[in-house]
């Protein structure tokens, strides 16, 4: 064969490769052309993704797909098959699924509300049996600051003359009356690998995003970072400080000369697998929290059965729950299967004036935080051997934090004759953070204890931190579409 035609041929190849690997994007509505969020996205029973909260997807095309055709599904709505020849993205609308009695409600025993959930939580145990397995899992998180007040008072100062103290507070009030009131928005994103094993887990990390702008974020730790860079300027150069607050020291060597002391590793593997454990894990022994007590305490509830939906198609039990006592926390719906009473959704929403944590500290410590306005939305998946699990779940929440703290720099001697300096400030920064986290279960298998064993779980992981949005970043893989926010980040 002669050369030119053998690269021809080679040419050709590489492009039917690029063909069969591509990915599709395309929108999800209904009837009213509003987007369904959350839609399942499947090519074959363990390939896909789902929709985003705009109902957006990104599904890279299998080079060898477990099917001929794209299964778009979403509780309420009849099925969707595009054959996969045809599947070339753009806009697909699901048609809403009328809810009607079948023979199963002829024939059989009518359940009240509370005797389905006490089914849904006797049945649960089989219906969520606990596995050694390998999940592959992609965690979409956002926090949003709001910067609701900042001051700051100079309480003492050997280090200055008063000329200089005054340009140090007008600076200081320049940088607070410019954050006051603002807000700032960050994104982060990982994709990495669950193993579980009964109650132990690891989790590798292979891949985390941080989108963010630096200089304009408001969240309290940058606030202090940007107060304590203006106070740097007028240290003396060359000499180093000793910086705390209270009793706790942050810093044995500040010095103007060199930049404050940066994290030699990455994030701790430990934290991430503490979000996932809370959101998947937990989650898929929801049954077991005493937290979500309308699964159980029927006496603080109202609960009506608002009637049916399907899904996949097997019939749907739709239960609203409201508080009816001081005691409950909660509002929302639960979503049970007719047949193996598993719950395949579970939404819920903490009523005003509960609280999820409440940490008051102020007048000892000058700390508050309060989270609240929880609400969580989970969906469930089956397996071939009837089992279900958590295939994705949206956490939101909002905290209100106060920091009223003093800060002290003291002067590092050079000579024990040297005359004491230091400079004591009184900080407080107020504000509040609004909290999205998304998981998606991309992929679930079992593994053998070995294979447990020979997981290697890094203390870090390594994350790449970017300002401004890249669709390469995340280029053929099955993870969330990104939504505008993200697209169009500043």
């Amino acid at each position: 064969m002669k050369p030119k035609l053998l690269l021809s041929l080679f040419a050709f190849l590489l492009f039917a490769f690029t063909l069969t690997a591509q990915s599709v994007t395309g929108t999800i509505v209904d009837a009213n052309k509003e987007p369904i969020p959350y839609v399942s996205v499947m090519i074959g029973p363990t390939y896909g993704v789902v929709s985003n909260e705009e109902g957006a997807f990104i599904i890279a095309v299998p080079e060898n797909p477990e099917a001929d055709k794209v299964t778009f599904s979403s509780i309420g709505f009849e099925n969707l098959e595009v054959p996969l020849d045809n599947f070339k993205g753009g806009t697909f609308t699901l048609k809403e699924k009328v809810n009607e009695l079948d023979n199963v409600f002829i024939t059989n025993k009518k359940y009240t509300p509370t005797e389905i959930l006490t089914l849904a939580v006797q049945n649960a145990p089989k219906n969520y049996a606990a596995q050694d397995t390998k999940q592959t899992f992609f965690l979409r998180s956002s926090s949003e600051n709001k910067m609701i007040d900042t001051k700051f008072e100079l309480l003492k100062s050997s280090l200055e003359k008063k000329s200089k103290l005054k340009e140090l507070n007008n600076e200081i009030e320049e940088l607070i009356s410019k954050n006051k009131g603002r807000k700032s928005l960050d994104f982060s994103e990982y994709y990495g690998f669950l193993y579980q094993q009964n109650t132990a887990t690891k989790v590798a990390v292979e891949k985390a995003i941080k989108l963010i702008n630096k200089e304009n974020d408001i969240s309290g730790e940058q606030m202090n970072n940007k107060l304590i860079a203006v106070i740097k300027k007028h240290l003396e150069p060359g000499a180093t400080y000793k910086l705390k607050t209270g009793l706790l020291t942050l810093d044995d060597s500040l010095s103007l000369e060199k930049p404050q002391k940066e994290k030699e590793t990455g994030p701790e593997t430990a934290d991430i697998k503490g979000r996932i454990t809370e959101l998947s894990l937990s989650l898929n022994k929801f049954y077991t929290d005493e937290a979500l007590d309308f699964l159980t305490e029927f006496k603080r509830y109202t609960y009506t059965l608002e009637g049916f939906s399907t899904f996949n198609d097997e019939t749907i039990y739709i239960i609203d729950f409201q508080p009816k006592k001081n005691a409950a926390k909660y509002s929302g719906k639960i979503y049970v299967n007719a047949i193996d009473f598993a719950v395949v959704k579970l939404d819920y929403a903490m009523i005003d004036g509960k609280t999820e944590h409440n940490v008051n500290l102020k007048f000892l410590l000058g700390i508050k935080a309060v989270e609240d306005r929880v609400k969580v939305s989970a969906t469930y998946t089956k397996n071939e051997a009837g089992q279900y699990a958590v295939n994705f779940v949206k956490k939101e929440s909002n905290t209100y934090y106060y920091i009223s703290r003093p800060l002290k720099f003291t002067k590092n001697k050079v000579d024990k004759d040297e005359e004491d300096k230091m400079m004591k400030i009184d900080l407080l920064i107020e504000g509040d953070n609004h909290k999205v986290s998304e998981l998606f279960i991309i992929d679930r298998e079992k593994i053998k204890p070995e294979s447990f064993a020979s997981v290697k779980e890094n203390t870090n992981y390594e994350i790449k931190t970017i300002s401004k949005y890249d669709a390469s970043e995340w280029e053929n893989y099955n993870v969330l579409a990104p939504v505008d926010a993200i697209k169009n980040y500043k």
